[in-house]
């Protein structure tokens, strides 16, 4: 104990030392920075980029300075003592920032590569991957450290990190308004994929309270970590279902020192690649139609028709001289510029047509005036010199003149009409007139849906208005016609309940962001918008060829052995006797707590009165539905969260059972009348497995 007191207090006294240097060097900048942004001239490129280096520079000291202030209540979670073969002990004190004093390493930051013998390892003989290769050596110590308000409250000594005294504590905390990071309790089978290669596409599935969404933006902070000469924060992107959700994981980068990370949904993705404010309407009748890979092959096909529609039927001519053939036009468009968007096909196209005019002309109007000079001559030669053949010859020289003046002029203005042949509607003009169409919708349809399904495409298809599953055809078709102008460059996303997601959306995504990687999360268990949304992972892989067999999450942290076991019972129903699961239910962590009660009646009110008496903290009383919740908020005048709902405040909410997936809270209520069909299934086990502690379900709910 006196040597962890020891190592503890020299880490707090550096770290008091070297904050007030810390916080004069950020006030310096501060000034340098608003001093720049005050005097901000921008044809001066000198003062531009030094405005540039002090926005960096106060952007790390800022989150130096953040690390520090949180260092001093709890600097570091475990110590990690190793031997490399033919070296000398390592130390290694893990927490949440790297600590140098001089050439001593003090803290260890937990994505640095050596940590992973903490999450990993056991202790003898192990090795970890660093740039320098793999490290062999012994682990001679693991020990988790408990710090609270800069002291020293405990520590004991482990081998592994899964059912331990520390994790058993932070599981059977109480919920707040927010998720939180999980750097103190990170599992062996999380490390691996929080640390999987940037470039390697992933699908995780993970069972309910896996920690998936947790463990995904821990990856975003490792990748940012370790590849900080390739990515910065502003190229990562996280795809969340909705607002709300997005609240509520709102704080956990930040508290793991990353900013600016685009955390949105995809309607707003789609909207901000159009550059246009949509009307969205909820799914209709088309859904399944729209959201398949077979919708994604007839867009593909409409888009080589609209290509196709808007080629010239001509070469470019300037008066009867054929400046470019035909072919060599459809050459350039089909094969040459193939790997650009179609406007931009048609831009560099303009570029060369505009270039080897600049060439042609010349050339034209020398040979215009060498046969115009050979004509002449003929006259001088065949006819005696007279009225008649001055005549002639000066009529002669005039429509050589005026050809000459002709082609000079009108050379550009021909090529501008030329090339208004090429010119594009917008994504959306093009969507909707597809569905005007009956005939065009068919012929791209073609061998993939029926005239009937197409006609049922047509009806469901409003002019003016979109569902979600118009989302994915209109972004695929602004990356094929159009591209993206000030779209930031995306170098890796992460995709979070990706079951709901249809495979149009994730083909489209990928053909929008060709130079990223991709992190897909979900839990087939919790797809609730089939038929559209995704019900094998195997199709998914379809779209990413290289992604190779999901990753398995089958442990859960969230929920008790109680209510895990209860839930399980219900996501069986899905299946017939003896049939084996799509994928592995659930294994709760060994930590039991207040059986599940099942309710014919009772007063909801003294429910939440008595577990907030017994510390929870946050309590979600979940409907079946939005009608549901409606009567419920009549009775408990609490906050009703609904699809446009953007913050959670944490405490009491009611919440439709769609809307909760991804949250947690310490105690659960649900009402409402779940049948056995599996839409229902699915919504009754998302709700029950919400819960961390406490869970009451009403008659009716089961």
């Amino acid at each position: 104990m006196k040597t962890e007191e020891a190592y503890l207090q020299d880490v707090l006294k550096h770290l008091r030392d070297t904050l007030p240097g810390l916080e004069a060097q950020k006030g310096e900048v501060d000034g340098d920075v608003a001093y720049g942004l005050k005097h901000y001239n921008d044809l001066n490129p000198e003062q531009f980029n030094a405005l540039l280096l002090n926005l960096s520079t106060q952007g790390a000291l800022s989150q130096r300075l953040a690390q520090s202030r949180f260092a001093l209540q709890k600097p570091y979670f475990a110590r990690v003592d190793f031997t490399p073969e033919e070296e000398a002990e390592e130390v290694h004190y893990i927490g949440k920032m790297t600590l140098l004093r001089d050439t001593s390493l003090l803290i260890t930051d937990w994505r640095a590569p050596v940590a992973t013998l903490y999450y990993e390892g056991r202790i003898g003989q192990a090795a970890y991957d660093c740039p320098d290769g793999n490290i062999s050596g012994e682990i001679t110590l693991k020990r988790q450290i408990q710090i609270e308000n800069g002291k020293l409250i405990n520590f004991t000594d482990i081998d592994i990190t899964t059912s331990d005294d520390f994790l058993q504590a932070a599981l059977g905390a109480s919920k707040d308004r927010r998720l939180k990071d999980i750097v103190t309790t990170i599992q062996a089978e999380q490390n691996k994929i929080i640390r999987a290669p940037l470039f390697k596409n992933l699908i995780v599935q993970g069972a309910a309270g896996s920690g998936k969404t947790t463990i995904a933006l821990h990856r975003i902070a490792y990748l940012l970590y370790n590849y900080e000469k390739n990515l910065q924060a502003k190229h990562v992107m996280i795809l969340a279902p909705n607002r709300f959700f997005l609240s509520y994981i709102s704080e956990v980068l930040p508290d793991l020192g990353v900013e600016q990370v685009t955390q949105t949904t995809f309607a707003d993705f789609v909207q901000t690649c159009l550059e246009k404010k949509l009307k969205i309407i909820p799914a209709t009748k088309a859904a399944k139609l729209k959201g398949s890979l077979n919708f994604f092959k007839a867009i593909k096909r409409y888009c080589a028709h609209i290509e196709k529609e808007c080629l010239p039927s001509t070469g470019f001519i300037v008066e009867g001289y054929e400046i470019f053939t035909h072919e060599a036009i459809i050459e350039l468009y089909i094969n040459t510029y193939k790997y650009l968007p179609t406007d931009k096909r048609v831009k560099e196209i303009e570029k060369h047509l505009s270039n080897t005019l600049q060439r042609e002309i010349p050339k034209i109007i020398n040979g215009l005036e060498a046969d115009y000079d050979r004509r002449r001559a003929e006259y001088k030669q065949q006819m005696p010199d007279g009225e008649k053949r001055r005549a002639l010859i000066i009529a002669l020289l005039d429509e050589r003149d005026q050809i000459l003046k002709t082609i000079k002029i009108k050379a550009k203005s021909q090529l501008k009409k030329y090339l208004r042949a090429f010119k594009l509607q917008s994504p959306l003009a093009y969507y909707q007139a597809l569905f005007a169409d009956v005939r065009l919708l068919e012929e791209v349809c073609q061998g993939l849906y029926t005239d009937r399904a197409c006609a049922l495409m047509v009806q469901e298809t409003k002019k003016g208005l979109l569902e979600p599953d118009d989302l994915p055809p209109l972004l695929w078709m602004q990356a094929k016609l159009f591209g993206f102008e000030n779209m930031p460059e995306i170098k890796h996303i992460v995709i979070d309940e990706a079951q709901d997601c249809s495979l149009f959306q994730l083909a489209a995504l990928k053909e929008a962001l060709r130079n990223a990687s991709f992190t897909i999360l979900g839990d087939l268990h919790q797809g609730i918008l089939a038929p559209r949304g995704i019900t094998n992972w195997a199709d998914a892989a379809k779209i990413f060829p290289d992604i190779g067999e999901p990753l398995m999450l089958r442990q859960s942290y969230r929920t008790t052995v109680e209510i895990m076991d209860v839930a399980n019972q219900v996501i069986k129903k899905l299946y017939g006797e003896g049939e084996e699961p799509a994928v592995p239910l659930a294994v709760p962590v060994i930590r039991h707590g207040d059986p599940v009660e099942f309710l014919k009646s009772g007063s909801i009110k003294d429910t939440i009165a008595k577990w907030r008496e017994e510390g929870c903290r946050s309590i979600a009383v979940i409907g079946r539905s939005k009608e549901d919740c409606q009567v419920l908020q009549e009775s408990l005048s609490a906050p009703l969260i609904s699809e446009s709902a953007e913050e959670y405040e944490g405490g009491l909410i009611i919440v439709p059972a769609h809307l909760v997936k991804g949250l947690e809270f310490d105690g659960v209520i649900i009402t409402g009348e779940y049948s056995d069909e599996p839409y229902d299934i699915k919504l009754l086990y998302i709700a029950m497995t919400r819960a961390l502690h406490k869970l009451v379900i009403y008659e009716g709910a089961v």
